[in-house]
């Protein structure tokens, strides 16, 4: 069967210039971040509004044509974390008028979506058939749960180079540039409190839509395990921190390990599997 972006030129154009697009707002991001270009910071805005426009505009196309929808092949899991890692990252451009993590952020989903334009130009076929309210559900949590994850990783890693900075009294690019260590210690927690949600409705949509088409969880399944540790850990981190007196700069290890290992189990998957999931017979 012909590849999908072969047989619909539009598609094909539009899947190009999704991936520049995100590559030159990552890029302005990056200019001003780290030059202070003053002709980055003008159009580094316009630019998001534009990628986020161009990218629904895409998902749009994509699930018209005939026999195709969002499912669970990996390059519309990829495409999805993009464009939700985007979204999260434009409201809180929008609401807290700080622009200063951008960069970081639009850099993993440029990455995201680079590789689900690879995986789609190599995919033939439409993705597996899934349907009912409780797979949509899991999906979406999925996708947003590993949105949540990654930003809490970032968050974590810049909190601690900024930590490194002040510690070693070296005020420089960072200490000049990002948030201070409060704000990135509550953009971080609410990252994970967002993140402990959504896998708690990722884990729970999924173990209901089992129970209701009479399938049986497997146990030993890699993603199970991975999405329950991580569960466990985001809510010990938010439940049993004050108890227990965990400071951020520790647990920011933590949630940096927990976004590298998901990142690569994911990456490792969309290489060697076409589905995150099975489809029923």
């Amino acid at each position: 069967m012909n590849n999908i972006l072969l047989t619909n030129s539009p598609l094909l154009l539009l899947t190009q210039a999704l991936s520049l697009l995100y590559l030159l707002t990552t890029g302005l991001y990056g200019a001003h971040f780290f030059g202070d270009i003053q002709f980055a910071k003008k159009y580094k805005q316009p630019s998001l509004v534009m990628t986020l426009l161009t990218h629904l505009v895409y998902l749009g196309l994509l699930t018209s044509i005939d026999g195709f929808r969002i499912g669970y092949s990996t390059f519309n899991i990829m495409t999805m974390v993009a464009l939700t890692l985007t979204t999260t990252y434009f409201f809180i451009e929008f609401t807290t008028k700080n622009d200063k993590t951008g960069f970081f952020v639009l850099a993993f989903a440029s990455g995201a979506q680079l590789l689900s334009s690879i995986l789609t130009a190599q995919a033939t076929g439409t993705s597996a058939a899934f349907s009912g309210i409780g797979i949509g559900v899991h999906l979406i949590s999925s996708i947003f749960s590993f949105s949540a994850i990654a930003i809490a990783g970032l968050y974590s890693f810049l909190y601690l180079l900024l930590f490194r900075q002040i510690q070693r009294n070296r005020f420089e690019l960072l200490f000049q540039r990002l948030p201070n260590l409060e704000v990135l210690e509550r953009l971080t927690m609410h990252a994970v409190a967002f993140g402990f949600i959504f896998l708690s409705i990722t884990l729970f949509a999924g173990v209901i839509e089992l129970k209701a088409n009479g399938g049986a969880i497997e146990l030993m399944d890699i993603k199970v395990i991975t999405l329950v540790i991580i569960w466990l850990f985001y809510g010990i981190s938010i439940f049993i921190r004050p108890l227990i007196g965990w400071d951020i700069k520790n647990m920011a290890y933590l949630f940096i390990i927990l976004f590298v290992f998901i990142t690569m189990l994911v990456t490792l998957m969309a290489i060697f599997s076409p589905t995150f999931h099975t489809a029923a017979p």
